[in-house]
């Protein structure tokens, strides 16, 4: 997946795959976390909101499958 660097204080980088629905959030201290079964929607939501942190911690942690890649 290609990612797309973001203005945040924690988080590095996103990237998103349509076809398997899957998100992946690079953050700063270099964890890579994968997120499964994500709309698209979601996706684009994350790249538009000012606080990219915030929008993570209610929106995307801990409300569909994930895993820590690295």
């Amino acid at each position: 997946m290609r990612h797309q660097p973001v203005k945040s204080s924690r988080i590095a980088s996103v990237a998103y795959n349509p076809r398997t629905s899957t998100l992946e959030v690079y953050f700063l201290d270099k964890s890579l976390w994968e997120y499964r079964q994500v709309p698209e929607r979601v996706f684009h939501d994350f790249l538009r909101v000012v606080s990219k942190g915030r929008f993570y911690d209610g929106v995307i942690k801990g409300k569909y499958p994930e895993r820590q890649l690295g």
